[in-house]
């Protein structure tokens, strides 16, 4: 590697960041005529609008907890309402648009951080233009000089009020244009009063409140920046950050909805799996800081040396705490850990510092072993479904793979934050557990060849296998095992599980396999939920893994063909919480589960710029780390990566054969230490560093063939061998075990003889 500081003189191309209006043309999904696919946008407080292209009325509309009142609408021109079915029709983050054979146009864009809606009507010469609200109740309605009210019906407890950005009439619920014009803005604004509701409505309306939301989404999505040689790639990745925004509200305070539609509440686990993708690679510090604190709040500190003291929630939601998770708090710990490496914010440290002694107390306490290993409920872990709320349908206790990396990290985190306090007691000894863990878990759970998923109760080993043995491949600071165990579990896990389409939770040769989610004829679909069902945000750490090794061309493949799942696939800019782990006749995937899912499409934002550009800041070291993996597919790239306090470095890249050229540029009051971990053509990697500083780029030439630096991973190439993707079996139903007769499963659970 070659580093050379760019004389001032010499111009350097910065990211090229579209405009406003270029940004949401290029992320636009067109869809054709006829075509019904759902998409959903979210107001960033407790609502969201779930619609239906080229329909009307479909959807459920704008989506509170209080009660749906907003079902759709419809767009008239002198009188005549515009024909959805036959319209030229665009998907967008905040809504849709569509244009009309007559030459009309809609657009509509659900306002953040404002519970309304704005709807603009465009005709190409002038009309009378109207907007018919299509409510699904409503109280009584009132003309309250220019702005209409509509009192809560039944079922519902917010006021509608809707407002215009000219005179208008009112013909029942229609609210249309005084006089022929050619356009008309419309404003539903909702709210707990009247009056609210009109205020809101009338500023609105009196604005630019589709422009104001475009203009304050482009910020979000350019805030961080990657634009790669792969267009389609590219677009999706903007989708995914948009989708992940889509899910930050502040229902219960500052928090990340799970999913939707049944997932709409705090989820613990869910939430700081889908923190990164969602918050830090976004550069939206403030916000992570904020969702971090927020639960904090809800740790359980009510019965000392409890069986749930010192933990997190699973799930916040009205009226109700729940804290049956054992990974929430190991999550949460390793993600506050993440955001100060992003941020610097040492101040947070003391925060977690108090949150952390309470949780090590409460789990040394009632779950510790002699091995140091975590112990924990079956049904505690990510898979937690139970036969109606009692046996586990996919048995991981008392002690599951992923449980034990994540108890190392939480240690190590703790240690840190500890010491930060002047802790130093409760750094060494938690410190020395993750050794111990290390340890024990090595004896307990690898024989050389393969990897336990989990131990069971007798200590005997289950090695059914399963995708979760590769977040022992992707924990983010440091290794738990050594990498040569690491290299075999990727060669187990991505030969034995991984699809073109993303990875199964369990193998197709496996006798518990389910290769459908939704089979009723066979099953309940709880019983498939974790038994081959292929889940999203699985694929964020497999990608991770594969990257690690070097193997990155396979995962930019898997991360096509997600980008395609979220660009065409179930609703439109969004990804489902599943897939039928078998592809149906014709080779088609099913989504199921949620039809939107916050860590899914969070961990393929994540994976763009984590991953793939290797981007981990540590500014507790004072150093902004890269440990890239570049897809052969893409020639070049500009990345925009924020870090700190209004912070961040602009890298140019490109590649010629064996040869790649990367150019820093800073934007910082301070100078920076770049570590750069390459990948050489063998699968090993190389580190080097170079000092940038604001106002002098730096460009720095790495040969793949020629690498040069410190050796800091030797290649596993020839321990791995070559990976391709799993060809999915046939769904002929007599081929698997579990679809021999009726709740084959359950029944083997309820007999005790699940192994």
């Amino acid at each position: 590697m070659i580093a050379l500081a760019l004389a001032a003189c010499l111009p350097v191309q910065a990211a090229d960041v579209p405009g406003v209006d270029a940004l949401f043309d290029q992320m636009a999904i067109a869809v054709p005529a006829g075509q019904v696919s759902r998409f959903v946008a979210g107001d960033n407080l407790a609502g969201y609008y779930e619609g239906f292209t080229h329909s009307q009325g479909k959807g459920e509309g704008y989506v509170f907890k209080s009660g749906t009142i907003w079902r759709d609408y419809a767009g008239l021109v002198d009188g005549a309402a515009q024909d959805r079915a036959q319209a030229s029709e665009q998907v967008l983050p905040y809504g849709h648009r569509l244009r009309f054979a007559s030459g009309a146009t809609e657009e509509m864009a659900v306002l953040s951080k404002q519970q309304a809606l704005a709807i603009t009507i465009a005709s190409p010469a002038a009309a009378q233009l109207a907007v018919r609200p299509l409510l699904s109740t409503a109280g009584a309605v009132e003309d309250r000089g220019g702005v209409l009210v509509v009192a809560p019906g039944v079922g519902a407890t917010l006021f509608m009020a809707l407002a215009a950005d000219q005179p208008v009439t009112f013909d029942a619920l229609t609210i249309q244009s005084a006089t022929k014009a050619r356009k008309l803005t419309v404003v539903a604004a909702f709210a707990s009063s009247a009056d609210e509701a009109v205020r809101r409505a009338a500023a609105l309306a009196h604005g630019d409140p589709i422009g104001d939301e475009k203009r304050k989404l482009h910020r979000i999505l350019t805030r961080s920046w990657l634009q790669t040689s792969d267009a389609q790639y590219n677009r999706a990745l903007n989708w995914a950050k948009a989708a992940s925004h889509l899910f930050v509200v502040e229902e219960y305070g500052a928090g990340i909805w799970a999913g939707l539609p049944w997932f709409r509440e705090n989820w613990g686990r869910d939430t700081f799996i889908a923190l990164p993708g969602t918050l830090l690679v976004s550069g939206q510090f403030e916000e992570a800081r904020a969702v971090l604190s927020n639960f904090a709040r809800y740790q359980n500190l009510a019965e000392p040396h409890g069986l749930e003291y010192g933990r997190i929630p699973n799930r916040v939601k009205p009226g109700e705490i729940i804290y049956n998770t054992v990974d929430g708090t190991p999550w949460m710990l390793r993600e506050a850990l993440e955001y100060v490496r992003y941020t610097g914010d040492r101040e947070f440290a003391a925060q977690m510092y108090k949150l952390a002694v309470p949780y090590f107390d409460g789990a040394i306490a009632n779950y510790l072993d002699s091995d140091g290993l975590l112990k924990h409920d079956s049904a505690d872990t990510w898979m937690d479904a139970r036969i109606e709320g009692k046996e586990p349908w996919s048995a991981r206790g008392p002690k599951a793979v992923e449980i034990q990396a994540l108890w190392y990290t939480a240690l190590q985190s703790g240690a840190w934050f500890a010491r930060q306090a002047g802790d130093e007691q409760h750094a060494r000894e938690w410190d020395a557990l993750a050794h111990k863990a290390q340890a024990g878990f090595l004896r307990k759970f690898w024989d050389g060849r393969t990897m336990a998923d989990r131990l069971r109760a007798d200590g005997s080993r289950d090695t059914r296998l399963r995708p979760n043995q590769l977040m022992l491949d992707s924990i983010p600071f440091g290794d738990f095992v050594p990498p040569n165990v690491q290299a075999v579990v990727l060669k187990n896990a991505v030969g034995g599980l991984l699809y073109p389409y993303g990875i199964a939770s369990l193998g197709q040769d496996e006798a518990y396999f389910h290769p459908r989610h939704e089979n009723p004829a066979y099953h309940h679909k709880d019983a498939a939920y974790h038994q081959g069902t292929v889940w999203g945000w699985n694929a964020g750490f497999t990608v991770t893994a594969l990257d690690k090794f070097g193997y990155q061309d396979l995962a930019f493949r898997l991360s096509q063909n997600l980008g395609e799942q979220i660009l065409h696939l179930g609703t439109l800019g969004n990804m489902s919480e599943l897939l039928d782990a078998l592809p149906h006749e014709g080779g088609k995937l099913k989504p199921s589960g949620t039809f939107a899912q916050s860590w899914s499409v969070a961990e393929f934002a994540r994976n763009g710029y984590q991953d793939y550009v290797g981007f981990r800041p540590d500014l507790v070291e004072g150093v902004l780390a890269f440990t890239p993996a570049i897809p052969h597919a893409w020639s070049s790239f500009s990345a925009v990566l924020p870090f700190g306090r209004d912070e961040s470095l602009s890298v140019e890249f490109a590649r010629s054969g064996s040869k790649q050229r990367w150019v820093f540029s800073l934007s910082s009051p301070k100078p920076y230490r770049i570590s750069i971990a390459q990948l050489a053509g063998d699968k090993s990697r190389h580190r080097q560093a170079v000092e940038v500083t604001p106002g002098h780029p730096v460009a720095v030439e790495f040969d793949e063939d020629k690498p040069a630096g410190v050796k800091v991973q030797a290649s596993y190439s020839a321990q791995i061998g070559e990976l391709r993707f799993v060809t999915p079996k046939f769904y002929r139903p007599e081929d698997f075990p579990m679809l021999r007769g009726k709740d084959v499963l359950k029944g083997i659970i309820e007999r005790s003889e699940y192994r």
